[in-house]
């Protein structure tokens, strides 16, 4: 194989994760929409998913579903340690 064969077939590979990713991150904001509008508490939709109450807040507000709670000093010192995603 080629060098630029290779150099295509990574470039190929790379698009598709990224493809495969921005698809699933879009399932996932439509499922959390979802329970929030069935009327889940927002707490409960971030123990369910292992994702931080601050990342479901994001996409509450994204969608511009009913406001939550502001976060709070702690939250927010908690979001910025400890990032969006679970370990």
């Amino acid at each position: 194989m080629t060098e630029e064969e290779v150099v295509t077939r990574l470039k190929q590979a790379a698009e598709a994760k990224r493809t495969t990713e921005q698809a699933a991150a879009k399932q996932f904001e439509d499922a959390v929409v979802e329970a929030l509008r069935g009327g889940m508490k927002p707490a409960v939709v971030a123990k369910a998913t292992d994702y931080s109450y601050e990342t479901i807040r994001r996409i509450a507000r994204k969608y511009d579903l009913a406001p939550l709670r502001e976060p709070t000093v702690t939250s927010r010192k908690k979001a910025q340690s400890g990032g969006d995603s679970p370990a």
